[in-house]
């Protein structure tokens, strides 16, 4: 599913969350997926272990949507549901480390320490959702989520409770069909937007990647700037799971 400070971010046959060390070996599991607020074990008829059932959140009411009908996941699957973007504060073995996930339905966030028995889901505002790509900045200790229509939120995990952020409003009604966020050693942010295609080959119709447009973000005056790929003195990496300046 990823990687991050030399650590590689798995799952196991049960959608367990484990980071582990290719080098030393070292493994931490976080905690597992029946943690999560929406997420319940689900059982055959014999009592055997079948699957998760995921159900909706409702931001406003902060409480389970009973109209909508839940996801029904295997064992195996619910790793590509539940952990949609992983991202990590540091490095795990340091003891401080803070894991902040982006898990369907609505692309919403939870997040758990290293050392803790569960997972705690981020209901700061009815906003909390829609996420299309996560970060984290050292420099300030706080992870920056990129939402639809060029939005940018900042969510502080570092007290009792999380606080989310708006740090650049809504400005573009054009959609992507995916958007990244990353930040350059310099400092600059920058959305990376993915237009996408469909190749039918063989009876099958695939999406594949096509374009890809920069945008250097500007907090302060509110906009985001297109910019020419060549001028970046870096090499923006893209993948379907993380965003990175190499």
């Amino acid at each position: 599913m990823g990687s991050s400070y030399g650590w590689l971010i798995t799952g196991d046959e049960r959608s367990n969350l484990i980071l582990v060390n290719p080098v030393t070996r070292a493994q931490i599991a976080m905690p597992p997926p029946e943690t999560m607020n929406n997420v319940r074990l689900r059982y055959t008829e014999d009592g055997v272990l079948d699957g998760y059932d995921v159900l909706y959140m409702d931001l406003f009411s902060r409480d389970f949507d009973t109209e909508m009908e839940p996801y029904h996941l295997t064992l195996e699957e619910a790793r590509f549901y539940l952990y949609a973007r992983v991202v990590l504060s540091c490095d795990p073995s340091h003891g401080n480390c803070t894991v902040l996930v982006v898990q369907l339905p609505k692309d919403q966030l939870s997040y758990t320490r290293v050392g803790d028995t569960k997972w705690t889901w981020i209901d700061a505002n009815p906003n909390c959702r829609a996420y299309q790509d996560i970060l984290y900045n050292t420099n300030d200790g706080l992870f920056y989520g990129v939402r639809g229509r060029d939005q940018v939120d900042t969510i502080n995990l570092n007290g009792p409770s999380a606080e989310v952020k708006v740090i650049l409003k809504p400005i573009i009604s054009y959609q992507a069909h995916s958007r990244y966020i990353v930040q350059a050693p310099w400092g600059d942010f920058f959305q990376i937007w993915r237009h996408d295609k469909y190749n039918k080959e063989n009876g099958r119709k695939d999406r594949v990647a096509d374009k890809f447009f920069v945008y250097k973000i500007d907090f302060v005056e509110q906009r985001s700037s297109k910019q020419i790929t060549s001028k970046i003195t870096q090499c923006s990496l893209v993948t379907t799971v993380h965003s990175c300046f190499q």
